[in-house]
């Protein structure tokens, strides 16, 4: 089952989220899941099979101006506990997002990937992601964005 996430899914979503960032000092608020659930273009989903949330993925509907009032969307944080990995979860919930932003009249999606994470790319592009058509670039802000680009080499 996929479904937003509340402050009650807290403790899953931040260990998927230290999965994906070890060594990084993650700290997922119950009352930051509950302010991005009462936002209507932000999405904390989480995939749930037999009571345990098992994946998670964030998305934001980001207005745009360019082609009338299609949004896009933007894709964060998408994890899948290793132990269930090739199952089919990820997908599911990839395909509950897109369906998201379809809904709402998305015109594309994009999300960015940690240049190390070679599996994740080759899962991104079977579901019709492309690696190529943009490239991504990130500014670190603040104290703890100097930490951030340091350790990912930029």
């Amino acid at each position: 089952m996929i479904r937003e996430a509340t402050a009650e899914d807290r403790d899953a979503v931040q260990r998927l989220y230290e999965a994906l960032c070890p060594g990084e000092p993650v700290r997922v608020l119950p009352e930051r899941i509950a302010e991005i659930r009462n936002n209507p273009d932000a999405f904390l989903l989480v995939a749930e099979r037999a009571g345990t949330v098992e994946a998670t993925v964030f998305l934001t509907i980001c207005p745009d101006p360019m082609f009338g009032r299609q949004p896009f969307g933007v894709i964060e944080n998408v994890v899948v506990d290793e132990a269930v990995r090739g199952l089919g979860i990820g997908s599911g919930l990839m395909g509950y997002v897109e369906q998201l932003c379809r809904e709402r009249g998305c015109f594309k999606i994009m999300l960015l990937s940690s240049s190390k994470r070679l599996r994740a790319h080759r899962f991104f592009a079977a579901l019709g992601y492309s690696g190529t058509v943009s490239k991504g670039f990130k500014k670190y802000l603040g104290p703890r964005g100097k930490a951030m680009a340091a350790q990912s080499g930029g």
